[in-house]
């Protein structure tokens, strides 16, 4: 089991790795998202299919996440709270078995409600710990207008790398995206 840097508050239950068992979970979460960005928050900062896939596909996906953890090419996270996933960190290889092997592409979500707790910040270090001896670099791209989210990535350490307009196109409207990356050697 990973072990978490000391020093977390108690904010929630866990961060561990990821199980199969979490699947509907993550399911619920990821539709969730979807509600969220239609009903409240159309400028939610995550990547979003026109339309919503169902159960089958995402059963699909997170087999597909399930599976690269396994082989080696991914790792995953989630943050637990009272039994149920609340947040996910995923890194995959940018390319599995080539020169850029080393660089890592993360990912992350964490539910309504529990935005703003540590979670975030908590997945983050964890996920560092994780990466160390499998990915040297990891990088992410962060909605401009997403400042929370933009802030805690250069509070842990990722520097930013470039901006690219217009790179999401939401009912009609363009969003910006802002390249960052964090040298996992460097720390």
């Amino acid at each position: 089991m990973l072990q978490i840097p000391a020093g977390f508050p108690p904010l929630f239950n866990m961060i561990r790795e990821l199980r199969w068992e979490d699947m509907d979970d993550i399911i619920r979460n990821y539709y969730s998202y979807y509600d969220e960005m239609e009903n409240e928050n159309p400028d939610l900062g995550l990547i979003f299919y026109w339309v919503k896939p169902d159960y089958p596909n995402e059963i699909g996906w997170f087999s597909n996440l399930y599976q690269a953890v396994i082989r080696g090419d991914a790792i995953c996270l989630v943050a637990e709270e009272d039994g149920h996933v609340v947040g996910i960190c995923d890194v995959h290889s940018k390319r599995p078995g080539s020169e850029v092997a080393h660089i890592g592409m993360l990912g992350i979500a964490i539910i309504k409600g529990y935005r703003g707790k540590g979670i975030g910040k908590a997945l983050l270090q964890g996920m560092f710990k994780a990466c160390k001896g499998h990915f040297e670099i990891l990088t992410l791209e962060v909605f401009s207008n997403n400042t929370k989210a933009y802030e805690l990535y250069r509070k842990v350490g990722f520097r930013e790398n470039g901006k690219l307009d217009k790179s999401i196109k939401r009912n009609g409207r363009y969003y910006s995206e802002i390249k960052m990356y964090i040298d996992l050697t460097e720390s």
